[in-house]
């Protein structure tokens, strides 16, 4: 029925799905996307109890629905690099890298190798690259992919729970605290952030490791994502990131570090397959390690 790069997947049809129409037991039963439900018909993929159906077919407790989705992004043009990844998690379904300093996530217009995405395929040459998290290419630690696209939907449609440490200019005005604060794009740049009234919605919510009046040592927990938060957040709060050359200022901690001090410390959520709860670190690098000694003993 499929081949080794098709996402394969089958459900037995509860109580609760009986009489359902399959088109809505493979979007709200099984997590499928519109998208992904498309392809597999173009190729007759869908089936019930092993006989292929059409998606208006009205469903039966204890039938079992199987769809097989070809994988389109498996036959990516993303080049494969051979890089030495730093590989923090690997399932089935997800694969976890902790991103160094000045490496992309993903090709761009001018840079198409030696990114994460193509280290990963070299490591897995069949498989698609679906990034679920980003980092800038100056902010170190947890980046996360999807094996295929029906696993890339499911973690959409999850909380992934994601903390960072930062280290910033001045101390905040209380140890804990929340920054509601709209973000939007700068009108005549395409990189840089802004606070905006009529931007997205941009939660930040932020706790204190350790302060002092020149520099703090902060842990972030983000609700919303938009590019840029955090440091525009900070600017904006009065405590920006520590050799931020976008949005932050010049100090004496330059010396310690080449360039923003932020690394994603932690990344949590319940499997969307398994349904355990998956945490995920990664460790300080060495940059942000003897910028944090500065701080704490300058």
């Amino acid at each position: 029925m499929k081949n080794s790069n098709d996402v394969y997947i089958e459900l037995i049809v509860s109580q609760q799905s009986h009489k359902r129409r399959l088109s809505s037991f493979l979007r709200k039963e099984m997590g499928i996307s519109g998208n992904c439900i498309r392809r597999a018909k173009n190729f007759d993929n869908i089936y019930v109890d092993k006989k292929p159906q059409h998606t208006d077919y009205i469903l039966s407790e204890g039938q079992l629905v199987t769809i097989v989705v070809p994988d389109k992004d498996t036959k990516s043009v993303i080049l494969s690099s051979d890089m030495n990844l730093n590989i923090l998690y690997d399932d089935e379904y997800l694969i976890a890298v902790d991103k160094p300093y000045g490496v992309l996530c993903h090709p761009i217009m001018s840079v198409d190798e030696d990114t994460i995405a193509n280290g990963l395929k070299h490591i897995y040459p069949g498989m698609g690259i679906h990034p679920i998290s980003r980092l800038d290419r100056d902010t170190t630690g947890i980046v996360m992919y999807a094996k295929n696209s029906i696993v890339h939907h499911k973690m959409s449609l999850i909380d992934i729970n994601k903390k960072y440490i930062g280290m910033v200019l001045n101390s905040p005005p209380v140890t804990e605290g929340t920054i509601d604060m709209p973000i939007a794009r700068v009108p005549v740049s395409t990189m840089l952030r802004q606070f905006d009234p009529s931007g997205k919605e941009s939660i930040t919510h932020y706790s204190t490791i350790f302060s002092k009046k020149s520099a703090s040592i902060l842990l972030f927990t983000l609700e919303t994502g938009r590019t840029h938060q955090i440091r525009v957040h900070c600017k904006e709060g009065g405590f920006p990131i520590i050799h931020d050359t976008l949005y932050g200022k010049p100090s004496d901690y330059d010396q310690y570090i080449s360039r923003q001090a932020l690394h994603s410390y932690e990344t949590s959520f319940i499997h969307p397959f398994t349904n355990e709860k998956i945490c995920i670190k990664s460790d300080l690098h060495d940059d942000m390690l003897n910028l944090e000694k500065a701080i704490r003993e300058k």
